[in-house]
């Protein structure tokens, strides 16, 4: 409900209706950026829950839609990570999949692992060899960069295992599970569903691991 009060708010702000001592634009950038956290914690939530594939693709496409006005790099690395990722793993459209490439081009941020998943699709895109945030996502290089399939998987699997929640200990979300069972929306590491999709390793052996997507890798895999 929150989110439709905000959509509406911000259709008065574009007629010129502002109840509010602050400036129009300051409070139409305030109110896009509360619609964006929140339509990150709907559509986490929609898969966390188990709801049918259609439903997480279409709260996916809502969480882009709500990134676009308010995305940049320096606060919005990880949406833009689990964004790219998403959109590989459903398969989305080159439209939908190309308005957050324009992002990556207006911010620049020089991510080795956002210029993987975006050169999966655009071949001629730059990678860089940095990375803007190296715990834990420096570990990705390693998979990205392993010929053998088999090793790549095992890699994968400590990535997933040992690095990526670890990694996040300075994150609001991190042990939310632990202080506040209301707002806990999941877990997920979809860079790692991204990746084995793109490499084309053995998802099944992954079935079971903490914070990996199989049912959606799976299901992509079985298309």
């Amino acid at each position: 409900m929150m989110i439709k009060e905000w959509l509406q708010e911000l259709n008065q702000f574009k007629l010129g209706i502002n109840p509010y001592k602050r400036p129009t634009d300051e409070v139409i950038k305030l109110t896009q950026e509360d619609i964006s956290i929140y339509q990150e914690k709907n559509m986490l939530a929609t898969y966390t829950a188990g709801y049918p594939l259609e439903d997480f693709k279409e709260e996916y496409i809502n969480f882009v839609n709500s990134l676009l006005p308010v995305w940049h790099s320096n606060s919005g690395y990880l949406q833009m990570v689990w964004a790219l990722s998403i959109g590989l793993l459903l398969e989305i459209d080159e439209e939908i999949f190309n308005q957050l490439v324009d992002l990556v081009k207006k911010d620049d941020p020089e991510d080795y692992l956002i210029d993987y998943l975006i050169q999966s699709r655009h071949p001629d895109w730059k990678i860089h060899i940095n990375y803007n945030f190296p715990r834990p996502y420096g570990f990705t290089r390693k998979i990205i960069e392993e010929e053998n399939a088999e090793q790549a998987l095992k890699l994968l699997k400590e990535y997933i295992i040992k690095k990526w929640y670890p990694g996040h200990r300075d994150t609001g979300w991190y042990d939310l599970h632990k202080r506040n069972i209301d707002n806990y929306y999941g877990y997920w590491s979809f860079e790692s569903g991204a990746l084995c999709k793109l490499k084309g390793l053995d998802y099944r052996e992954l079935e079971g691991v903490q914070y990996f997507l199989y049912d959606l890798v799976a299901e992509g895999a079985e298309v």
